[in-house]
């Protein structure tokens, strides 16, 4: 599946040494189904940064739900909705 992630600069690779560690769900790449989500999301933490935001296309293969040496959290419910 096509998942994407919001910053303040292009991700080229993952690495989890560089995510910050208080985030909602602790530290992780936090990725969304919903480009205009990560779009969103881009471009707040684009001007925090004072960077134009960027969004970043990856695709995330369904088998790392049952791989031992992720963990994932993964919502059932899509609750995404941006008010007018």
């Amino acid at each position: 599946m096509q998942v994407f992630h919001g910053s303040y600069t292009q991700i080229e690779s993952v690495d989890l040494s560089k995510c910050q560690s208080n985030k909602d769900f602790g530290r992780g790449f936090y990725v969304t189904k919903f480009k205009k989500q990560a779009e969103e999301w881009a471009e707040i933490i684009g001007k925090v940064n004072k960077t134009d935001g960027v969004v970043t296309e990856f695709t995330f293969y369904e088998r790392a739900f049952t791989e031992e040496s992720l963990k994932t959290l993964r919502f059932s419910i899509l609750n995404y909705q941006k008010e007018l």
